[in-house]
C-alpha cells in the first residue's frame, strides 16, 4: 500500500491535536493500517520529537524543537497548531502547580514554568481562571497568587441542565456520524470496493445502480462521488 500525502498530513495533526486536548498522542486504533508505524512514522520525525518533549512537561524542549524545525511546520502549515501545543504545554504546568502550593509569587510561577516572566505568567493564570481551568486571585499590590479548591459542587440545577445539554448534543452528534457512515457503506463505489472489483469491472458490468436497498428494506439515493 502506497503512503498518501493526505494520510501523513492528518497523522502530523492528529499528533498535536492529541497533545493539546489530552496531553499524550493517544494509540491509535487496532485496525489501523499498518502504513502508519512501518512508513507514515519516520516521515513525521520532527513531530515524533515535539511529542516527545511535550511528555517530560519541559516547556524549554518543547521551544527548541519549534524553533529547530520552524520551517518545516510553516511548510506543512501547522505552525499555530504548534504554538497551541506548547500554550497548553504551559497550563498543564501551571494546573501541575496548583495541586502543590497554595500560594506562589507571579515570578515563582514563571520560573517554575518556565516562562519570560511574571508579566506572561499573570497573563496566562488570568486567561485560565477566565476559562474555569483554574480556581485562583491575583493580588496586583505584592504579585502574589493564591491557589483555590473548585467550588463547584456539581449538584445544583444549572450544573444538571448543562449536562442534560452536552449529553443531548453528543447524541445528535453521534446519530449525525452513524448516518453518515451508512451513506459511505451503501455507495456504488464503496460497495464495489468492499467485493474488489476494479474498474474494468465496473466498465464490463455496466453503470453502477443509483439506488441500494440497506438491510431495514429502506431505499437510499446516493449521491457521494469517489
Amino acid at each position: 500500500m502506497a503512503v498518501s500525502y493526505i494520510m501523513l498530513e492528518a497523522y502530523k495533526k492528529y499528533i498535536l491535536i492529541s497533545l493539546i486536548l489530552h496531553g499524550k498522542v493517544l494509540n491509535l486504533p487496532r485496525y489501523t493500517s499498518q502504513v502508519i508505524n512501518r512508513y507514515i512514522k519516520p516521515l513525521s520525525q520532527q513531530y515524533q520529537e515535539l511529542a516527545t518533549a511535550y511528555l517530560v512537561n519541559s516547556c524549554e524542549e518543547v521551544q527548541n524543537i519549534i524553533t529547530k524545525y520552524q520551517q518545516v511546520f510553516v511548510r506543512d502549515h501547522n505552525l499555530g497548531l504548534v504554538k497551541q501545543v506548547l500554550a497548553f504545554l504551559y497550563k498543564k504546568n501551571i494546573q501541575r502547580l496548583t495541586k502543590t502550593f497554595l500560594t506562589l509569587s507571579l515570578s515563582d510561577v514563571a520560573s517554575r514554568v518556565q516562562l519570560s516572566g511574571p508579566a506572561e505568567a499573570e497573563k496566562y493564570i488570568l486567561s485560565m481562571i477566565e476559562d474555569g481551568e483554574i480556581f485562583a486571585t491575583i493580588n496586583q499590590k505584592d504579585g502574589m497568587v493564591v491557589f483555590h479548591d473548585d467550588p463547584e459542587k456539581y449538584n445544583s440545577p444549572q450544573m444538571l441542565a448543562n449536562f442534560e445539554k452536552e449529553m443531548a448534543a453528543c447524541t445528535e452528534l453521534d446519530k449525525r456520524v452513524l448516518e453518515m457512515e451508512e451513506e459511505v457503506v451503501l455507495t456504488p463505489q464503496y460497495v464495489r470496493k468492499a467485493c474488489g472489483q476494479n474498474d474494468q469491472d465496473d466498465q464490463a458490468a455496466g453503470p453502477a445502480p443509483t439506488n441500494v436497498t440497506n438491510a431495514q428494506g429502506q431505499i437510499k439515493q446516493n449521491t457521494y462521488s469517489m
